[in-house]
């Protein structure tokens, strides 16, 4: 199967303070946080709307028909449910403990997936963050994550140390993998559109 292309290395060049667009958007909406906020992104467009459950920590993110974050568990943190336009539903949602730290996270409709960023663990939860079952392990620092329908697999970014973007099976076989030449690869998306692969670039 064709890889999809990084059809941007720098969606979000400042994290979501200032933000910074690298040439055209994506097609499709995406979502990102940096746990103060959600930003969404398509095309040009870039609008916000706050974090209402647990803010500062309000991370990871997974979306898919609606928003869902889960407060930082390092931080006894809760996130919550909003839908695509930036209601709060009021359904909270909190980390497992068995997941130390994950910074982003991707949903296939019936699970979500997360990676540990402290110890590299990849993790499949239910769609509201629990029953986690680890699946898998890669590198510890591996920040960004998302799930690639065409493929029934996980792209996973590296961070601080590693400039390479893998995509793993399920059962975590390297499938590809490449670099982006930089090692600040965070908040990972797949636009479904085009299947091109969307990531901040920076601190």
């Amino acid at each position: 199967m064709k890889a999809p292309c990084l059809s941007a290395v720098a969606l979000v060049a400042v994290i979501f303070a200032g933000v910074a667009q690298a040439g055209a958007g994506p097609i499709s909406t995406l979502y990102l946080t940096n746990g103060y906020g959600i930003v969404v992104v398509q095309g040009n467009t870039i609008s916000s709307f706050p974090a209402a459950y647990g803010s500062p920590y309000e991370l990871p993110i997974a979306v898919y028909g609606d928003v869902r974050t889960s407060g930082d568990q390092v931080n006894a943190q809760i996130g919550g449910q909003y839908t695509l336009g930036g209601t709060p539903t009021g359904t909270s949602y909190t980390l497992s403990s068995v997941i130390g730290s994950a910074l982003d996270s991707t949903s296939d409709g019936t699970h979500n997936y997360l990676v540990d960023y402290g110890t590299g663990a990849v993790y499949q939860t239910a769609r509201d963050f629990t029953n986690p079952v680890l699946l898998f392990a890669v590198s510890w620092k591996n920040v960004g994550i998302t799930y690639d329908a065409a493929n029934n697999s996980l792209w996973i970014s590296g961070w601080g140390f590693s400039t390479i973007v893998a995509d793993y099976s399920l059962g975590g076989t390297l499938l590809s993998s490449f670099s982006t030449g930089h090692s600040q690869n965070g908040a990972l998306a797949l636009d479904p559109a085009d299947h091109t692969l969307w990531l901040v670039n920076g601190p």
